[in-house]
Order: structure tokens, then sequence, then C-alpha cells
């Protein structure tokens, strides 16, 4: 590449795209009206600020709420047992299968009402 003295800008950048990405750019270019890929690449690099997202301290959270997702099969899992046996069994055994199924939907209130707690007021350390 011939070299140009006293040239604004000195440093070439050389990137890689497939097809598809080619076409968006094309098409992009197109609609912004500038025709220079150069002028259009600089723009886009550099007329946008750029972010990252640190979605680190939700672990708790993912793991809390993946643990309540577990709680609920189970419940439903009891809930269908506890309809299974009265529409099986005609003996008095609801009361307590009521009382265990009230002990794990308390339960998990508790561990929902904590999620909520945590995502509204942050983690305490």
């Amino acid at each position: 590449m011939k070299k140009i003295k006293n040239r604004e800008r000195s440093i070439q950048k050389k990137f890689f795209v497939n097809e598809k990405e080619n076409e968006r750019i094309k098409l992009m270019m197109k609609k912004t009206g500038i025709n220079n890929f150069s002028t259009f690449a600089r723009r886009a690099c550099c007329n946008k600020e750029i972010f990252t997202l640190d979605f680190s301290e939700y672990k708790n959270i993912i793991s809390e709420i993946s643990s309540t997702k577990s709680e609920l099969k189970r419940i439903g899992n009891n809930i269908n047992q506890i309809a299974k046996h009265l529409n099986e069994n005609k003996n008095n055994q609801t009361e307590s299968l009521m009382s265990d199924y009230q002990n794990q939907l308390e339960n998990l209130e508790n561990k929902i009402q904590k999620v909520v707690k945590y995502i509204s007021e942050g983690e305490k350390k």
C-alpha cells in the first residue's frame, strides 16, 4: 500500500466479516448515506459509547430462583399425589397431607420474600 506523507490518519485497521455481516454493513451504509467504508467504520466505532454489563452479582438471585422453581415442581407433585389419593381412597389422611403441603408452601413463600428483598434492597455484606 502506498504511504502518503502527512496523512491525518496513519494507522490502518483490518477485520474480517462473513456474508451476512457484509450485507448488514452495506445496508447500514446505504441507510446512513455514507459511501466510504472508512468513514462509516470510523463513525460506527468511535461515535458510540461501548459498555459492558456484569451480572456476577445476580448469581445468588439466579440460584434462589432456580431453587424456588424446583420447590414449585415438588409442590405441584404433592398436589397431584393428594388429588390422586383423594380420588382413590376415602380414608382421612387428607389432613396430614394438606398440613405437609401447607408447610412447603410457607417455606416457598419465605424464600420468595427473601429473593424479592434481595432484589429490592441489594445484598447485605
